[in-house]
């Protein structure tokens, strides 16, 4: 493992509550992001055929100076969309969860080839009253491994490259009285036992507080916590949320999850 291998592991391991060598490494570690903003419409855009191209290897930054989706090599195949309630007849064999058992999910791969076989079409997947299509939960490409999906997850898949400083750049423009702090109050002695300054920065840009993570930046839920938007990942069978993170008032949230070999790949 390389120097940064070493640093992110060790810094993982802290915001996690263990060292990542006590998660099972049997387990397929994936990341799943929603964000309200393209989240219901995303369907109506996307090729089918992009749907059923699955994709493989370890995460990669495709470059930016913030915390965005933009960054990721999207797995469509692998990405989920849910709806509250399903129509066609054709849809429910494809469902990833029992009939009835709460908000309906169904894998990219599993979409794109009903439509491309045409036993759906996308004007027979309005979901309910309030959006056109199923909601997007994007799936970021990873190996699979609990350390690329929390590279992704706190987006230092290019590191030392691509790090941020949300909280200084807060500081700088007068929202951050100097010498306070906008990190959430449990999260200040984990990541003071890191060494590195520009990975310490990067990382309390990502455990904000609820208050500052409304403008910038992320609120971390967590160890084992799953935001709201994205418990039907973390409900599916077998799955098991790792860690979760919110984006402003709701706009956004990222989930790391443990989950099926047989909706992982």
């Amino acid at each position: 493992m390389s120097r940064w291998d070493d640093l992110l592991g060790h810094a993982f391991g802290l915001l996690l509550g263990r060292p990542l060598t006590e998660f099972d490494p049997a387990a397929t570690y994936a990341v799943f992001h929603y964000d309200d903003e393209t989240a219901g419409e995303a369907l109506g855009e996307l090729d089918p055929a992009k749907l059923v191209a699955e994709v493989s290897g370890p995460s990669e930054d495709r470059g930016g100076a913030w915390l965005g989706l933009e960054r990721w090599v999207p797995d469509l195949a692998g990405s989920a969309f849910v709806a509250k309630s399903v129509r066609p007849a054709a849809l429910k064999a494809l469902l990833a969860t029992p009939t009835g058992s709460g908000p309906a999910v169904v894998f990219g791969r599993d979409l794109g080839r009903a439509l491309l076989e045409g036993a759906l079409r996308l004007d027979e997947l309005s979901p309910d009253a309030f959006r056109l299509y199923p909601v997007l939960l994007l799936r970021p490409r990873t190996d699979g491994s609990l350390l690329d999906a929390m590279r992704a997850a706190t987006f230092t898949m290019s590191a030392p490259d691509g790090l941020t400083d949300i909280e200084g750049t807060l500081a700088r423009h007068g929202y951050v009285k100097p010498g306070a702090s906008a990190v959430d109050p449990r999260w200040e002695p984990v990541l003071n036992q890191l060494d590195d300054d520009a990975l310490r920065r990067h990382l309390r840009g990502l455990c904000l507080s609820a208050h500052w993570a409304r403008s910038a930046g992320a609120y971390y839920l967590g160890p084992g916590e799953c935001p709201a938007d994205l418990q039907p990942i973390a409900d599916l069978p077998g799955s098991t949320a790792i860690a979760g993170w919110e984006f402003g008032e709701g706009q956004g949230a990222t989930l790391v999850v443990a989950v099926k070999d047989s909706h992982s790949r």
